[in-house]
């Protein structure tokens, strides 16, 4: 098959372009990019003739691009686009209808709010690791006395000065209250999500009247969506990874680990300056492909704490860790159940108490914590690969088009 995965915008493309080629398709490349993701004619002619020309049998993107299914429609050629961001307003476009589309998610719920909405060719699929190229991995000596850590985090902590919610300074007080209220609860809660339930109508219009949002013509969601998803959860997020960060470096030295090595300090890889954190050795970001596996490999516990606008998906990075062999410490969540096993393939937490309880275990139980690392990177390395997942979706979409006609 002739599959056209333009290399603008696609996360994974190196990872995806292998796997592809070893299932014996030819990938081709594309980097002409649309001006507007959700409406640009020039780029959809352009690309609809370029199809023809080229004879492409398939196109392919991460993510879901409007734009993309609007040519590929005209072109009358299968679209699959495997979704990794959540929220992702784009396929909340009316052009997800097309017949053309096959849209595959990582987070159960949203597949289940896309079909609630009549979207018929949406389906879960979790992420995946290109096993070869981790199983190729291994740090120097001189890394290793770099990346050595009892507990590492890699990810964002969202402490921009202004997030969406920090810039609606002129809420009144009793919605400021109320919305500060919803965002505490939730943050209590894994495994279920109360925000979009909580924003009745009044208090949308008052979070409107301070911070309007515009919603495209052709777009499904509501106001509730966007407020909760792109303002709230951004937020709990922010406070949740600052204060989880903070409680445990204030944690480890107290803990009974049943080691006699000085515990090493709580190591964090981020973008962001962090003084607010002075416990915590910030090192700084690591390259995705060629750094961070090696991070997970050399942490005796690698934290995931998810993004909350994911309401049930296993987070890439929850994958990568594993897929690296680390051991990895997540928050709860919903689509681990179908895949792994909590305790033999990795270890989720509950609470802030339950977290520091298992970290201070797992840090005194190395046997155990390896052979956890271990189950988790044999069941990811086997089940949950670039070629498994690009199979599937493209015998899902076989399937399809064979039955249609």
């Amino acid at each position: 098959m002739k599959i056209l995965f333009p290399n603008w915008k696609n996360f994974g493309f190196e990872d995806i372009t292998e796997a592809l080629t070893q299932l014996g398709h030819t990938v081709v490349s594309y980097n002409d990019m649309p001006k507007n993701y959700r409406k640009d004619p020039r780029f959809v002619s352009v690309l609809k003739n370029y199809i023809h020309s080229e004879k492409i049998d398939l196109m392919l993107t991460s993510n879901y691009f409007p734009v993309v299914s609007d040519a590929c429609q005209d072109a009358d050629i299968p679209y699959v686009s495997w979704c990794y961001d959540s929220p992702l307003i784009l396929t909340y476009s009316k052009t997800v209808f097309h017949p053309c589309n096959y849209i595959f998610i990582f987070d159960s719920q949203m597949v289940l709010d896309l079909r609630a909405l009549g979207v018929e060719h949406v389906y879960y699929m979790p992420m995946a690791v290109n096993a070869k190229r981790l199983a190729g991995m291994q740090a120097t000596a001189e890394q290793k006395k770099i990346l050595d850590a009892d507990v590492s985090f890699v990810g964002s902590l969202y402490t921009e000065k202004h997030t969406l919610y920090d810039r609606m300074t002129e809420l009144d007080e009793h919605t400021k209250g109320y919305l500060e209220g919803i965002m505490k609860a939730q943050q209590l809660i894994y495994g279920a999500s109360v925000l979009e339930d909580a924003l009745t109508p009044d208090i949308i219009d008052k979070m409107y009247a301070v911070m309007p949002v515009q919603i495209a013509p052709d777009d499904l969601q509501d106001y509730r969506y966007i407020y909760a998803n792109y303002f709230l959860c951004r937020k709990i997020t922010q406070t949740e990874r600052t204060e989880l960060l903070s409680l445990i470096s204030q944690a480890m030295p107290h803990m009974n680990t049943g080691s006699q090595r000085k515990v090493s300090p709580f190591k964090l890889y981020t973008i962001e300056e962090t003084p607010f954190l002075p416990l915590v050795q910030n090192m700084g970001t690591v390259h995705y492909l060629r750094e961070m596996p090696l991070v997970f490999q050399n942490s005796k516990i690698n934290l995931n704490i998810t993004l909350r606008s994911i309401k049930n998906g296993i987070p890439l990075r929850a994958m990568d860790i594993m897929g690296a062999g680390g051991f990895l410490l997540t928050n709860y969540q919903n689509d681990f159940n179908y895949h792994f096993e909590d305790g033999v393939d990795y270890v989720s937490f509950a609470s802030q108490d339950d977290m520091l309880d298992k970290i201070e275990y797992y840090l005194g139980h190395e046997k155990e914590r390896c052979e956890i690392a271990q189950n988790g990177c044999n069941k990811v390395r086997s089940e949950h690969t670039y070629e498994k997942r690009l199979q599937e979706m493209l015998s899902i979409v076989e399937e399809d088009l064979s039955g249609a006609h």
